[in-house]
């Protein structure tokens, strides 16, 4: 029998006047067999989009909200989805008290959370960094962090974080070792898999997924196939899409299973790990 697919890494960047086009590609997902797709969307209250942009790469083709301010647009498409799409709140923008401002996006519809970790200019993505875009200390940036971890382990909540295992593996870590029951997804393998798999080894709760590696895996699929054969536990299927690219999607569930994984492996990429990741997200909070 082939597994429902869960693609647990997508982001919005798409508003409701793009509504029927999003609809049109998710109904070919559907045919697909994909059955959830886990999509994060940014939340901001500052207008300057020289600011805004500085925590975007370049190469983003907003099609929705000019200043990413994209909750209102994802929940409206996640209602119109039947419960097809699962919200993530970005909070790399959040300001203030993080228990309140993430109860707030909770009882609006969000459905876990997502962060990514900049604290200086060094980053994997090319962008700017948290403390200096939103004018705070990295000990108040830093602080920030830990509280959203706490907030995702009290309430649940499934983590998607984007930190880079290679350069920020000792904050990693202490994360971690903080917050042992926190489900978190590390994804795009953790950037660097050899300082990763460290993590995959101690802490049961870690997992990660192949989201945006499409042209590595392609160009040396034996590595990652026994990557993938070693962990097969932890790596969840994910793309990076874009909301408005289903055919992105595609291409990567084509990835996967070109690999010629053990079926129940194939399974547990496509359906079994994000299940277990996302937990009752998948019903609500």
């Amino acid at each position: 029998m082939v597994p429902e697919i869960i693609d647990v890494h997508l982001h919005c960047f798409v508003g409701q006047q793009h509504g029927e086009v999003v609809a049109r590609d998710l109904a070919l997902l559907r045919r697909e067999g994909v059955a959830r797709l886990t999509v994060a969307g940014m939340v901001t209250t500052d207008q300057d989009r020289d600011i805004i942009w500085n925590l975007v790469p370049d190469y983003v083709d907003n099609q929705g909200d000019p200043c990413f301010n994209e909750a209102d647009d994802l929940l409206a498409l996640a209602a119109r989805s039947g419960e097809m799409l699962l919200p993530l709140v970005d909070t790399r923008y959040i300001r203030g008290d993080v228990a309140t401002t993430l109860d707030g996006f909770v009882r609006q519809g969000f459905r876990g959370i997502k962060g990514i970790y900049l604290p200086d200019n060094e980053n994997d993505l090319g962008v700017g960094n948290v403390p200096e875009t939103l004018g705070i200390s990295l000990e108040q940036y830093r602080r920030r962090e830990w509280e959203l971890f706490a907030y995702a382990e009290e309430h649940d909540l499934p983590l998607l974080y984007h930190m880079d295992a290679r350069r920020y593996g000792d904050t990693m870590k202490a994360l971690l070792d903080d917050f042992p029951r926190v489900r978190v997804n590390f994804p795009h393998l953790g950037i660097g898999r050899k300082a990763f798999c460290a993590f995959l080894d101690r802490y049961p709760n870690v997992f990660t997924d192949v989201a945006n590696l499409l042209p590595h895996i392609r160009n040396n699929p034996a590595s990652y196939r026994d990557f993938i054969m070693h962990y097969p536990d932890r790596v969840c299927f994910g793309s990076d899409a874009f909301l408005y690219q289903a055919g992105m999607v595609l291409d990567y569930i084509s990835m996967v299973k070109e690999l010629g994984l053990p079926e129940e492996i194939e399974a547990q990429v496509f359906c079994d790990n994000p299940v277990r990741f996302l937990g009752r997200a998948l019903e609500g909070v």
